[in-house]
């Protein structure tokens, strides 16, 4: 993904894209992303989660989340801002964890029509900001400027969250997002439902007969297993660990083992998966 952005160079861009280089391509990101649909349609993935995309949503990613274009149109296009890892520690400090924690759990949101304009200037904003080479507080103030855009997303996005969810679901949704938080800590060495029902103090039932109410369709275990194979693809195609290494540090019994996890989901071979990238 170094052609699109990797903030070794730059800590900071602004540009339009198709984002056709994360077409079916699970990446772990190591910077922040923001993207406002411009055109067109698209379905993306975080973690385990689909979104869709459509005019005028737009969509927060956090260092060390995993994104999936998953399909797109011919059409689609956005616009977006991407920043370091440090960039986004610096923004981090002195807010709240709860702030962050709810932009993980709500990535994706449909921007009313009238403020649209306004997120567009202020993408603009960033980059006049950040391309003013002659200003020594460039930095700075291009970094404050993103701290205030993501205050106004947690505002706008925080207020449509509350609005749009009743009191019978709150209980559905809270748990959920406990249930996904422990996948995202856990998966490496926990696969079974019991574990998270035990960490929930519920039922396993319990526990996927939440997590269908939420997606509609999916098991807690479909959950499950649906992230230890991003984890898998994402080690497959970003690092050059061995089969057999993958294996041992997402605690498979062994590489033969993983091959048959994996093909299961997905109908190929780890080293075929490898060998498409």
């Amino acid at each position: 993904m170094d052609g699109f952005f990797d903030g070794s160079q730059e800590p900071f861009r602004v540009a339009e894209s198709d984002l056709g280089m994360f077409l079916s391509r699970p990446c772990r990101l190591q910077w922040g992303l923001v993207f406002l649909c411009l055109g067109g349609r698209a379905t993306v993935s975080v973690g385990v989660m689909s979104y869709d995309v459509k005019l005028h949503t737009k969509v927060t990613l956090l260092p060390g989340m995993i994104f999936t274009l998953q399909e797109a149109s011919e059409d689609f296009r956005v616009i977006f801002v991407a920043f370091s890892h440090q960039m986004t520690d610096e923004i981090h400090f002195g807010l709240e964890p709860s702030f962050f924690c709810f932009l993980r759990d709500n990535p994706a949101f449909d921007m009313p029509d009238e403020k649209v304009k306004n997120l567009s200037g202020t993408f603009m904003l960033l980059n006049a900001m950040y391309q003013d080479r002659e200003n020594c507080f460039r930095y700075e103030i291009t970094r404050n400027l993103l701290q205030c855009m993501f205050w106004d997303t947690y505002d706008k996005t925080h207020r449509q969250f509350e609005h749009m969810k009743s009191h019978s679901t709150h209980h559905y949704i809270e748990m959920f997002r406990r249930f996904i938080s422990l996948v995202h800590t856990h998966s490496r060495e926990q696969r079974e439902v019991a574990f998270y029902a035990n960490e929930l103090c519920i039922s396993p039932h319990y526990l996927s007969f939440i997590t269908k109410q939420i997606t509609q369709t999916k098991s807690a275990k479909d959950l499950i297993n649906e992230h230890i194979i991003l984890e898998i693809k994402v080690l497959l195609q970003s690092t050059r660990l061995s089969i057999q290494e993958i294996a041992h540090l997402l605690n498979f019994p062994d590489q033969s083992y993983l091959g048959r996890y994996f093909k299961r989901y997905t109908g190929k071979s780890p080293s075929g998966y490898r060998g498409m990238m």
